[in-house]
């Protein structure tokens, strides 16, 4: 049994839409379907990446505050030795501005 549905997508998603649907021969409602499916349902992978690492604790876990703390701490660290491969570029860009 199927149930019908009305949306809203912007002009760009209808003309993606129609591009996939012509190119696999197939209905865009079947489209959509198959891009309902593919959704995961599960926990966004970047909290479950954080949880794994116990760089985030669940909501229902007793945690210390001290721990919590400690978690954000390791947590800053982390995130402080990534570098933005943009970085760079908007610094001398800045600096050209002024």
């Amino acid at each position: 049994m199927m149930v019908r549905k009305q949306i809203y997508i912007a002009p760009e998603q209808e003309a993606k839409l129609k591009r996939l649907a012509k190119a696999a021969g197939r209905s865009e409602a079947d489209i959509i379907r198959e891009a309902l499916d593919a959704l995961p349902e599960a926990t966004d992978p970047v909290l479950s990446a954080l949880l794994s690492q116990g760089l985030i604790v669940p909501k229902d876990s007793s945690v210390s505050r001290e721990e919590a703390r400690r978690a954000y701490a390791d947590y800053l660290k982390l995130i402080g030795k990534r570098k933005l491969g943009l970085t760079r570029a908007v610094l001398e860009d800045r600096a050209r501005q002024k």
